[in-house]
């Protein structure tokens, strides 16, 4: 039987929902970030604040049941969750999942200013908010210990993304799933730790080109569950 926890640094659950968490023995070899000048928790204080205000319980009830395909989840059910899976989720619901009010969290966060930031400290939002791209991306170019150019599978565009470890991780032609963002005055990879798509060739690679539909990472989720499962 699974252990019975609540949220642990805030993130486990949500305000007064608790749920049953049993842990993968499954881990494969993560891809982790290292940003430049994201302040360290900035991303983080934004998913916590509503993972425990109360208030929106119901609602972080409903995106987990919806990002897990579990529509019969309660608080006190069992769910089956990784380290991956985690961050995954905490990354959809801040970016992608849409709150009451047809926002989502970031977009409810800048509007509201929730935490009572400074102007200064809310400008880091706000160009997250107007800048983020989530995409499959190829690897195109490597400066070891200073960036990465990618390349959107599904767009096509380029980007140059400031970044340190990952640099030592992937090489030409690796793709992974990944959120860029522009903080200051370059792009950063500021989502979740991710993963490579193993052996993803030419035919996997112009798939993914031209694709209309939005690539979240639900839809990552649901290829590390059937690459990793």
């Amino acid at each position: 039987m699974p252990k019975r926890i609540g949220p642990r640094n805030a993130r486990r659950g949500a305000g007064n929902t608790k749920v049953a968490i049993s842990r993968s023995r499954l881990m494969p070899r993560k891809i982790k970030t290292n940003n430049f000048m994201l302040p360290k928790g900035s991303i983080a204080r934004i998913y916590e604040y509503y993972f425990t205000t109360p208030r929106y319980g119901d609602e972080v009830l409903r995106a987990m049941r919806e990002f897990f395909d579990r529509p019969d989840l309660d608080r006190g059910a069992s769910l089956e969750m990784n380290d991956k899976s985690e961050g995954l989720f905490n990354e959809w619901f801040l970016y992608d999942f849409v709150l009451p009010t047809g926002e989502t969290p970031l977009q409810n966060f800048v509007k509201e200013n929730s935490l009572g930031l400074s102007a200064v400290e809310m400008e880091l939002y706000k160009n997250i908010l107007k800048t983020n791209i989530y995409g499959l991306y190829e690897v195109k170019k490597i400066d070891v210990d200073e960036g990465l150019a990618l390349k959107n599978l599904q767009t096509g565009k380029e980007s140059y993304v400031r970044e340190k470890s990952l640099t030592r991780q992937v090489q030409p032609g690796s793709v992974f799933f990944g959120r860029i963002g522009k903080v200051d005055n370059h792009y950063e990879l500021i989502g979740a730790d991710t993963f490579s798509i193993q052996a993803a060739g030419d035919e996997i690679m112009s798939h993914f080109h031209g694709m209309k539909f939005k690539i979240t990472p639900k839809f990552a989720h649901d290829i590390w569950k059937m690459q990793y499962s």
